[in-house]
């Protein structure tokens, strides 16, 4: 499939919500068919981009390419403002913060192949969009599904884990991938020739893994998306 498409679409879905070509039809005020026949040629219509604009203000070039703001016009106008109307500073248009980023997250359980490769266990989940701080080099995004490090770490929070931080520290939480393919949130505390991995809920038991088997260890736990 044609990777310029593929993302555009994966953009056009994020913005209006929909995951399906019928949700999306009825936003676009098309037909099914028409998503289907776009889906063939692997081209997105010109028509697609002034209708997303006009109805919810969405940056074309954004669309297509992925650079430059979401949003183009706000309830305040086409000044990008706080949303009381002040218009933002120009600079903070160029902050890291305010450029999105659609990256994938993965599933808190591998394909559970149990060959020690964390990385190579990740199983795609869907898409987010982030601000680009928070896409750097070096950072996978998972879905938590559970509350074992809860309350630091919620069931439905997104987590970005710093694949680069793989080096074990003792007190600080990171993701770690078991035989299994299960990835988990714990602490880490080194005790003599091991480390034994803590959950934040007591409900959850503690496990051990030792020194040398390290490769487990997918990253450093670097910032957490939840509701409080």
């Amino acid at each position: 499939m044609d990777h310029i498409y593929e993302k555009t679409i994966e953009r056009i879905k994020a913005v209006t919500r929909t995951r399906t070509q019928n949700e999306l039809a009825e936003i676009l005020a098309i037909r099914q068919s028409s998503i289907a026949d776009a889906k063939r040629r692997q081209s997105v219509p010109g028509a697609w981009y002034m209708t997303l604009f006009e109805k919810l203000g969405v940056n074309p070039d954004w669309l297509k390419s992925g650079i430059g703001p979401v949003y183009l016009r706000t309830e305040a106008g086409y000044i990008p403002g706080d949303g009381d109307g002040t218009p933002l500073a120009p600079g903070l248009l160029d902050s890291p913060l305010s450029q999105p980023v659609l990256v994938t997250m993965y599933a808190m359980r591998g394909d559970g192949s149990g060959n020690g490769a964390a990385v190579a266990t990740l199983r795609p989940t869907g898409s987010i969009l982030l601000p680009r701080a928070y896409a750097r080099e070096g950072i996978v995004v998972l879905a938590v599904d559970n509350d074992a490090a809860a309350p630091t770490v919620r069931r439905g929070a997104h987590v970005g884990i710093d694949t680069r931080a793989d080096c074990p520290a003792s007190g600080e939480l990171f993701a770690i991938t078991l035989p299994h393919g299960e990835i988990v949130l714990r602490r880490l505390l080194w005790e003599e020739d091991y480390f034994r991995l803590c959950a934040e809920n007591p409900a959850y038991p503690d496990r051990r893994i030792r020194f040398a088997r390290t490769e487990w260890i997918l990253g450093r736990l670097a910032w957490v998306m939840q509701e409080i």
